[in-house]
């Protein structure tokens, strides 16, 4: 048996479409109610008909309690898996898959899969064998603790978006988070996953100083390489919006010696040369992103789990080239360079719609 778990407040706009997007591929929807005051049951009692299931939990300002609690009384409800949704999230399945059948077939010691966005920037964990072997761990931007090494998985056939927010409700959010992860960071202060986030919602927030300070942090605390070498690319973007080019030249070279596979890294290594018009390191870096991207180069052939930025790996180090060709008054070049650049971003496109739905 599947079911969803989706936890909700005064959602009623929003979680119609979230259980309208799963219904068709879970037996259950199982909907935690953490204070709802508006209709949200309703809505949710009238999408999900007899197969929904409704829990009360009080919440406690710790997404991780939360979600936590929604394992439990999904594996309570006789689920052999859950699927995360939030109430801002759909779930798209590609024509032809089941997803009952993909779990079976599955071996028993996968506990733990994957989801992928819709335009292939990250994936998140989305869904959980149960019982849970595994636990939900952070206030915010929580993450599952608890898996061995083969235990988790992407998922193909299976993508999610988020719905957008407006401006001040990302603005709440990021203040929201940021306190919350000043406060946990203190508890944990080895622990690299929450300085990244931190600096992440410093970031949003347009707070770079502050956000340079705790991507630098995650990145030299050793930890995953995939996330250390993308703090340095998000300090690099902090650094390149206060035009310190060479210190984010610096910062991208500090992310590739942690894991070189990075293209990215290279390609806004290229962009900071550029500004700095440091001309010929410009095209080094970017032909080394090149080498690395997913257009021209190796790099679908690297395990990777997210962050990405699908835009660099593709027409982005182009675009470098033909903006340092035309500054060096190469025109033949240029034009070449934006040449590829438009066949790359046309390569990009149907690239981030596979395993979803068009």
């Amino acid at each position: 048996m599947i079911i969803s778990t989706t936890l909700t407040g005064s959602n009623a706009d929003v979680i119609g479409g979230a259980l309208e997007s799963v219904l068709g591929h879970v037996d259950r929807c199982l909907v935690v109610d953490t204070g709802a005051r508006d209709d949200t049951l309703a809505v949710a009692a009238r999408v999900a008909g007899d197969k929904l299931l409704v829990r009360e939990f009080a919440w406690q300002n710790d997404f991780s309690s939360a979600r936590n609690f929604a394992l439990e009384a999904a594996a309570e409800a006789g689920g052999q898996w859950a699927l995360t949704l939030d109430t801002d999230e759909r779930l798209y399945v590609r024509p032809g898959v089941g997803l009952a059948d993909t779990l079976a077939a599955l071996a028993p010691t996968v506990q733990v899969l994957l989801v992928t966005a819709t335009d292939g920037s990250y994936a998140k964990e989305r869904i959980v064998r149960l019982p849970a072997r595994v636990r939900w761990e952070g206030p915010t931007h929580e993450a599952l603790r608890g898996q061995r090494t083969g235990e988790s998985e992407t998922l193909d056939g299976l993508r999610f978006s988020e719905l957008p927010k407006d401006a001040a409700a990302l603005r709440r959010k990021f203040e929201r988070d940021v306190v919350a992860l000043r406060a946990y960071t203190r508890k944990r202060p080895k622990e690299p996953r929450w300085h990244y986030y931190l600096g992440a919602s410093h970031q949003d927030l347009g707070q770079y100083a502050a956000a340079i300070e705790a991507f630098r942090t995650c990145a030299a605390l050793g930890g995953w390489a995939e996330e250390g070498a993308w703090a340095c690319f998000r300090a690099a973007q902090c650094l390149c919006a206060l035009e310190r080019w060479k210190e984010a030249i610096e910062m991208c070279a500090r992310g590739l010696a942690i894991r070189p596979a990075t293209a990215e890294l290279a390609w806004l290594a290229g962009h900071a040369a550029l500004e700095a018009k440091r001309y010929e390191d410009a095209i080094a870096w970017s032909n080394m992103a090149i080498v690395n991207g997913f257009n021209d180069g190796a790099g679908a052939s690297f395990a990777r789990i997210g962050f990405r930025d699908p835009s660099a790996l593709y027409e982005g180090p182009y675009e470098v080239l033909r903006a340092t060709f035309e500054a060096l008054g190469n025109a033949e070049a240029a034009e070449a360079a934006r040449q590829e650049r438009d066949a790359a971003q046309q390569a990009r496109r149907p690239a981030s719609r596979s395993g979803g739905v068009d």
